[in-house]
């Protein structure tokens, strides 16, 4: 009986051993340890505590590393007196090659705002917090129209300030309130003014064709965008797209609800088989052109938006989107632009007929559709070989 009860015993040994190998068990239960884990790459160690809320713990990886290497470039440099702070930290951060990676779209702010603070921890009284660098080394222009928009110009003016731009033209037009005024008062702009209303696409033309920049992004006073949303064009049109356009696709819901207006620019698109383009168009603002899609397109045809996108189509310039800016909320309603086929609309409608006569007349009357089984040329020779009195 006693060998038999040393049998069991050993037999619940070796079970609760067995059992606790799986677990992972401590040896003793109630005795308390730490237990290491395998620290992920590029980590170090943790233990089974909670991982803290502290704020060094909480910023990403790109964010530190922005932020050593702006301090690390702030203590490299001597800040001369009246020297353009704001461009020798543009440089600094396109020059860095160590941020290459930290440059994509999800992390590019956050890490560049850290790099801004790194080089203010050394040199706090030369900077603006509210500065927004620009992921390029090109000389970017921005061209601004203005008419009567003395409500919103210094607010867009003013989101335009915060990058580093080699120019800023503004074309105020047929404007009778305080816009010129205003548009005066940026020490960055050069400012054209004309007493008759342009257009805002013809004084796009002008602006452009007096930029000498690599990149021109195009704004209107009346619809202030953020810097940080221009951002994105800027990128795409440094990483070799020609014509950078806004990305309003999401906005304007689904087909029975689109207006003619919306129509027109997608069967522009779509009849140049560019349907990945949908309803996005350079009638648009913002957007963006490089320095060749300008000469390509010529400035003067930019006074008719999506005729210059057709040329664009036609000369093989590459073309993509950028961000997407909602500018039909921001968009301010006037007497022409409000209503069923209100002036603006039906200028639009006018300028997409005209791109679409352009187009047909430099290819051929179907543009990108050619004929697969209808045989014209048989008409022809049918009526060279038809004789009634036969």
């Amino acid at each position: 009986m006693r060998s038999l009860a040393r049998k069991r015993k050993n037999a619940n040994s070796i079970k609760l051993a067995s059992n606790r190998q799986r677990r992972r068990l401590p040896a003793s239960v109630g005795q308390s340890r730490t237990i290491s884990r395998k620290p992920r790459r590029g980590g170090t160690a943790t233990n089974s505590k909670p991982r803290s809320n502290s704020s060094s713990s909480s910023k990403s990886k790109p964010s530190m590393l922005a932020w050593r290497l702006g301090r690390k470039a702030g203590e490299q440099v001597q800040v001369a007196e009246g020297a353009d702070v704001r461009q020798l930290v543009q440089d600094l951060w396109v020059n860095e090659s160590s941020l290459s990676r930290l440059t994509n779209a999800a992390n590019y702010k956050t890490a560049m705002k850290a790099f801004i603070d790194g080089f203010a921890s050394v040199h706090p009284e030369e900077i603006h917090s509210d500065w927004v660098l620009l992921p390029v080394n090109k000389k970017v222009a921005a061209v601004v129209m203005a008419m009567n928009e003395e409500q919103s110009i210094s607010s867009a003016l003013r989101e335009l300030e915060r990058m580093p731009l080699n120019e800023m033209i503004v074309v105020v037009n047929g404007s009778t309130d305080a816009s010129l005024t205003l548009a005066r008062t940026s020490g960055k702009a050069i400012v054209l003014n004309y007493n008759e209303a342009l257009g805002h696409d013809v004084g796009r033309a002008i602006g452009a064709k007096i930029t000498t920049s690599d990149i021109v992004l195009f704004v209107d006073a009346d619809i202030p965008v953020a810097a940080e949303q221009l951002v994105p064009f800027v990128r795409a049109a440094s990483r070799g797209v020609d014509v950078v356009l806004n990305d309003l696709s999401r906005y304007v819901g689904k087909f029975a609800d689109w207006d003619e207006v919306t129509i027109m620019k997608y069967f522009l698109n779509r009849s140049n088989r560019r349907e990945d383009l949908s309803v996005n168009s350079m009638t648009a603002v913002p957007h963006a052109l490089t320095r060749k899609a300008i000469e390509a397109i010529g400035s003067a045809n930019l006074a008719v938006p999506p005729k210059a996108q057709a040329i664009a189509m036609q000369r093989g310039l590459k073309i993509g989107i950028g961000g997407s800016v909602n500018v039909f909320t921001k968009n301010r309603h006037r007497t022409d632009n409000v209503g069923l086929s209100n002036p603006i609309s039906k200028l639009i409608m006018g300028d997409h007929l005209e791109a679409l006569g352009w187009s047909m007349k430099e290819e051929n009357p179907r543009l990108k559709y050619i004929d697969h089984l209808r045989r014209r040329d048989r008409v022809k020779d049918a009526n060279q070989h038809y004789h009634p009195h036969l």
